[in-house]
């Protein structure tokens, strides 16, 4: 029973989190708003959850979301966007080769996590 109560504790900080975004005017509010609110009281020490059939479907909608977004237009744009494609790697190199050790020696994660905690994304 606890865990459906986190689970519903969870989606009603998620749906909260959508107003304020929302009556900014903020990007992406049913992304953000729920992320920023679940941040924020996750670091406040409340015990939060998911429901891993629901967060799978999400990602691939999520996944199919961005992928339609490559148009031709967007192609067209890439010799534009060349100097940052180039940096990307290099910026994700980086950011790993000192994300890594700090990962692991200041906040003590064991290497999996150290290594997806310390890539930009992960």
């Amino acid at each position: 029973m606890t865990a459906l109560l986190n689970l519903l504790r969870t989606l009603l900080i998620g749906a909260v989190g959508v107003v304020p975004f929302r009556a900014l005017g903020l990007p992406l509010p049913f992304l953000l708003g729920p992320l920023f609110a679940c941040l924020v009281c996750a670091l406040a020490g409340l015990r939060l959850s998911a429901y891993a059939p629901l967060t799978d479907a999400m990602r691939g909608i999520l996944g199919v979301a961005v992928g339609a977004s490559i148009t031709p237009a967007v192609l067209g744009q890439i010799p534009a966007m060349a100097l940052s494609l180039t940096l990307a790697p290099i910026f994700l190199l980086v950011a790993g080769a000192a994300g890594y050790p700090y990962m692991r020696r200041i906040c003590g994660f064991d290497p999996a996590t150290a290594f997806y905690a310390a890539m930009p994304g992960g």
